[in-house]
């Protein structure tokens, strides 16, 4: 699946392809990321944050699924903070609203 990767070893946002793991072989299943595969330094910080964020825009409603690593000892990430208070990689997936599985972005 197509994600949007901010890392601190880039110096701006693209494009990633996210492995998924899917919990059966049918077309219709869902696929669950696998955001430790895109994301640096897992042996400063082998775990990953992540949280959901749902944005209302008008009669549209869009969701987001953010994985990230915030670690004082990570690199600043200067995409999201010029100051130095984000360190490390952030990755944001697209959820259904449908089914609240990743989808593309």
């Amino acid at each position: 699946l197509q994600c949007r990767l901010y890392s601190t070893s880039c110096s701006r946002p693209r494009q990633a392809e996210m492995l998924t793991r899917c919990a059966a072989m049918s077309h219709g299943s869902p696929h669950f990321p696998m955001a430790e595969m895109l994301l640096q330094d897992a042996t400063l910080q082998p775990y990953v944050h992540n949280c959901q964020v749902t944005v209302h825009e008008g009669q549209h409603t869009h969701n987001y699924c953010i994985f990230f690593k915030q670690h004082c000892q990570l690199q600043v990430n200067t995409l999201l903070s010029g100051d130095g208070e984000f360190q490390g990689d952030v990755m944001v997936m697209r959820i259904s609203t449908w089914t609240c599985w990743a989808v593309n972005m």
